[in-house]
């Protein structure tokens, strides 16, 4: 690897993990309703292999176990979430419990989000998610057709088979590590702090018309 490759991987690595991403909790379900509802038959299409209707839409928000799974989530400075990242945790097999544990991952960006490297963020995040609780493979299932999913695919080294237009893809990860806790506690933190702004410049634009308009005496 030559010394440019080395300072553009850097380059690019630092630039995922200035991305802030939150894990969403309770209190953020509806956004994740509105930000599935907002994609086109297109967008439905390719994130869930089915143009699915609002009603089952709401059916799969409603049902995501966010104590036992994690969903992370990109906003812009309106609150709006433009991104988000299912991390589905199989379930326990009880015929076999030191079987290895794997997750999926799906992945939904809003056209106003994308090419930006924040579908590649969150899977960055979700693999290191994964890593810190001890998951040892990460997969994908998507349409072969999902350009942006398939290249993350790709770029991460994952193993990818495909069949009848669906693609498998899954990797192997390493053990946590003190290096990966740290990084994915430093990232909650500054995601947090960067929702937090955002939140009150929300509120400062809600209510500075109201000031502006205020003559004085």
């Amino acid at each position: 690897m030559t010394v440019e490759d080395q300072l553009k991987e850097r380059l690019d690595a630092a630039r995922l993990h200035a991305i802030p991403i939150r894990e969403l909790t309770e209190s953020d379900r509806p956004a994740l309703l509105t930000h599935l509802l907002g994609l086109g038959p297109d967008d439905r299409y390719l994130r869930f292999g089915s143009p699915l209707g609002d009603p089952i839409i709401k059916n799969y928000v409603d049902g995501i176990d966010l104590i036992h799974d994690e969903v992370f989530g990109v906003f812009n400075g309106h609150l709006e979430l433009i991104a988000a990242g299912h991390f589905a945790i199989s379930r326990p097999d009880a015929a076999n419990p030191s079987a290895p544990r794997s997750a999926e991952f799906g992945l939904s960006v809003s056209s106003a989000g994308r090419g930006k490297g924040i579908g590649t963020a969150l899977f960055v995040r979700a693999a290191t998610h994964a890593r810190n609780e001890g998951i040892s493979v990460l997969f994908m299932h998507c349409l072969t057709q999902n350009k942006p999913m398939m290249r993350i695919a790709r770029k991460a080294g994952m193993q990818i088979s495909s069949s009848f237009g669906e693609a498998n893809a899954f990797i192997t990860l390493p053990p946590g590590d003190a290096a990966s806790r740290v990084a994915e506690a430093m990232q909650e933190q500054i995601a947090l702090f960067d929702y937090a702004m955002k939140r009150r410049m929300a509120g400062v634009r809600s209510w500075w018309p109201a000031l502006a308009s205020v003559e004085p005496s």
